[in-house]
């Protein structure tokens, strides 16, 4: 397998991961506990060895993985395209990122603040999930760089959770840990032509990766 194209699958997967994890929280409530805590560790991977690494492994994108698998055939769930919407915006609002050299150092700066803090935080991982103080901060960093890019992201679900600050935390804290994989998707050789044309081969990649998470 080549593991070039390997690491740009592992970083649209992360994408993906965010994304479906960003629907399910908008449209349930809920959302996967291990997945959203492998994303949200990822904006902490700065100075990863590797790109399986920036997910703590390629099991850390085990959900991402699959969704992106499921976009082999042509028969897409409209939770999918909805998903895939969200995905795309991530790739053109990063791509816009990355022309803005202040914007982009401003956030990483932001980030690496929080990662200096990290440890007085309480444990990530708590009976009540992850913990409330990390996600606020990163949800405020998404609205002061990411979420002044035009046009913002649209996040649709049921307005009883999107009216829920937690939620909406929750959801700033993935759209941020998506513009970390589209960062990376780019820094790779990514982008959204490529995706295009080579969609099957970045599906059936996603779809041995995921298979190898669960041996």
């Amino acid at each position: 397998m080549n593991s070039s194209f390997t690491n740009r699958t592992l970083a649209l997967a992360g994408m993906f991961q965010s994304a479906a994890l960003v629907h399910q929280l908008a449209t349930t409530g809920q959302a996967d506990e291990d997945a959203t805590h492998c994303s949200i560790e990822s904006l902490f991977m700065i100075d990863a060895d590797d790109v399986p690494a920036v997910f703590s492994g390629t099991e850390g994108v085990s959900l991402g993985l699959k969704t992106l698998a499921e976009f082999s055939g042509s028969n897409k769930s409209a939770a999918n395209l909805a998903i895939l919407a969200y995905v795309f915006s991530l790739m053109h609002l990063t791509h816009k990122l990355l022309r803005q050299p202040a914007l982009l150092e401003h956030l990483s700066q932001l980030v690496k603040g929080v990662q200096r803090q990290k440890d007085y935080f309480e444990s990530m991982q708590q009976e009540s999930g992850i913990n409330a103080t990390l996600l606020s901060r990163f949800a405020d960093i998404y609205s002061e760089t990411i979420s002044t890019l035009q046009p913002r992201i649209i996040v649709k679900g049921n307005p009883e959770y999107l009216q829920q600050e937690n939620i909406v935390n929750r959801i700033r804290c993935l759209l941020l840990s998506g513009a970390r994989a589209a960062v990376l998707w780019e820094q790779l050789g990514g982008g959204r032509m490529q995706f295009l044309l080579r969609r099957k081969q970045f599906a059936a990649t996603a779809e041995t990766l995921h298979a190898k998470t669960k041996d």
